[in-house]
């Protein structure tokens, strides 16, 4: 009897040891598949910038660094640039058309920055400003929600039609309702694209623009519910075409009601609650090679398309970021810092730094360093 009791305890201890064994390697493996590298780099902390740090208003529209290394800033009260550490503010007074900046791009080659107002477009040019106005030029409208420039042309997306302005020559070209397969002429983002400009449409889906044929043709929602996805990867996720992107050969569509992606040849569209985007309010989407930084009414979701990381306010009025890996649970992690709000109207993003203009300021994202590799243990 004495010798079976040893027995017993004997073979219950191995077992123990096992188990013990095997649940520190399954931890272990855990351990490391959490810090296998991300398709992009984790935000450390924010540092806000708002009112009391020099902002002439709380509200920021749209963020973008130039060539020459300043960061210029739009806001519902002028256009900013931060140099040496310091904000310089360029208004109404000094001949900005008007006060709300909504858009901004460079033209690298002479490093002019156009700048879209709620009234009329400027050139900023060795500290001089020429403005056109519809009344004044051939600008379609006096609205301005997107600006880019490929070769030799400014590309205009305004409430009344898309415009064209040939920056050598001088002259305008408009496409509307009237010329185009354009539905209606609310036109909210446009962006060139190698041999072709994709035009974002407010309730018309997306056009694509062939220059070499100056062919129209467009990418609406298959299911034409403005509210629902009901046909899955089929196409845009909705008519109302809020904000696009394009790089890598990656053409990427904001809406309200969720987001999508377009490589060249296949559809694929997320939406809150049946994906990891925080919202489907999406305002405005900065592609980075693959990787796309959504900025929504909710937060930052940055997606890869299948690896995620959100950044946004919990309930207890803490900063988090939430990453989401294909086939594991969601990892949570609170942050020292915070958004100064979640509801992000622009993005500017490299290699080394992040920027968001947000309802309630500026913010610059300090990335994190990379994890070091994880060595999974062997469980014998």
């Amino acid at each position: 009897m004495k010798t079976t009791l040893n027995s017993l305890t004997l073979a219950a201890g191995m077992v123990l040891l096992f188990s013990l064994a095997g649940a520190t390697g399954v931890r272990a493996a855990e351990t490391a598949t959490n810090d296998l590298p991300l398709p992009f780099p984790l935000i450390d902390r924010f540092e806000n910038f708002q009112i009391k740090d020099g902002l002439p208003t709380h509200k920021a529209h749209c963020v973008l660094r130039a060539s020459d290394g300043k960061l210029w800033v739009g806001t519902y009260n002028g256009a900013l640039v931060r140099e040496d550490g310091k904000f310089r503010r360029i208004g109404v007074e000094d001949g900005l058309s008007h006060k709300m900046v909504l858009c901004m791009v460079e033209d690298k080659r002479t490093g002019d920055m156009w700048i879209g107002t709620m009234r009329g477009l400027n050139r900023y040019s060795a500290g001089h400003i020429t403005t056109y106005l519809q009344t004044t030029s051939g600008l379609p409208n006096n609205v301005i929600y997107g600006l880019d420039i490929m070769d030799d042309t400014l590309w205009v997306a305004t409430a009344a039609g898309l415009g064209s302005l040939n920056l050598k020559t001088g002259e305008w070209a408009i496409y509307d309702q009237s010329n185009t397969v354009m539905h209606e002429p609310w036109v909210y983002a446009v962006k060139g694209a190698k041999d072709r400009i994709f035009v974002g449409v407010w309730g018309g889906g997306i056009l694509e623009y062939e220059l070499s044929n100056k062919i129209f043709k467009e990418h609406r929602d298959p299911d034409r519910d403005f509210h629902y996805e009901l046909v899955h990867d089929a196409g845009p996720v909705s008519d109302i075409t809020s904000w696009i992107a394009w790089e890598d050969d990656i053409l990427w569509q904001g809406t309200y009601f969720g987001m999508s992606r377009y490589d060249g040849s296949r559809w694929r569209t997320w939406q809150e609650k049946k994906s990891p985007l925080i919202s489907n309010f999406v305002n405005f989407i900065w592609p980075h090679g693959r990787v796309a930084w959504v900025g929504t009414d909710r937060g930052i979701s940055v997606t890869d398309g299948n690896t995620w990381a959100t950044y946004r306010t919990n309930e207890k009025g803490e900063g988090i970021v939430e990453i989401a890996r294909p086939g594991r649970p969601v990892e949570t992690r609170t942050m020292s810092t915070k958004l100064p709000n979640d509801f992000v109207l622009g993005i500017w993003v490299d290699d080394q730094e992040a920027w968001f203009a947000t309802s309630d300021g500026l913010s610059h994202a300090i990335f994190a360093a990379p994890p070091k590799p994880t060595k999974v243990a062997d469980a014998k």
